[in-house]
């Protein structure tokens, strides 16, 4: 599975950027967002300031900027 932060602008709501998360970070992901079950590949998450402070220490870089919406997104390969 792939995970892909995506950065929305909030005026115009275009996609501003991506960061892809590191691969085999599917057990981190799950405590952070609270899953009990598998992703399918076709889900997509707005995230909270604690999940985004997590994914943060998770990915090894900041990108939080009040100016975007954030959301993940969970692809197959």
């Amino acid at each position: 599975m792939k995970y892909i932060i995506e950065a929305f602008d909030k005026e115009t709501e275009l996609l501003a950027f991506e960061i892809a998360l590191p691969d085999g970070c599917d057990a981190q992901l799950a405590a952070i967002m609270g899953w009990s079950t598998p992703q399918r590949g076709d889900e997509g998450y707005n995230l909270s300031a604690e999940q985004m402070v997590a994914i943060e220490k998770l990915a090894g870089r900041h990108f939080h900027e009040e100016n975007y919406i954030f959301q993940l997104t969970c692809n197959t390969d």
